[in-house]
């Protein structure tokens, strides 16, 4: 793996940890109610889309199991706003993907 998608990597981890500790510090209908985590919590998913769109195609290929594409298409959603994001969908990622996501990568990033 390159040492540019290893630090790629890195960063959406970090993303993934920003993404967890919003979260844990508001229960659901917090931050249903408060647009600063919410537009916190979707930064961190577009940044967290383009370090994925960013990767080389190899690491796409030898992880298939991670949902890539389905990332990527994410990140324009939020970024260019396609129908209107809900913020229950951003919260259920949040909650349940995105610590996933993490662990998945922090596995990656141990066989390198």
């Amino acid at each position: 793996m390159k040492h540019r998608d290893i630090q790629l990597l890195k960063k959406i981890i970090s993303e993934c940890k920003d993404i967890i500790r919003y979260t844990n510090e508001v229960g659901e209908k917090r931050f249903l109610e408060n647009d600063i985590y919410q537009k916190a919590t979707a930064m961190s998913l577009l940044n967290i889309g383009e370090h994925a769109n960013a990767l080389t195609e190899e690491v796409w290929t030898e992880n298939k199991d991670i949902q890539w594409r389905k990332i990527v298409d994410l990140r324009n959603i939020v970024a260019h706003g396609y129908g209107e994001l809900r913020m229950e969908l951003v919260w259920n990622l949040s909650r349940k993907e995105v610590p996933e996501l993490m662990l998945q990568l922090e596995e990656l990033l141990k066989e390198v």
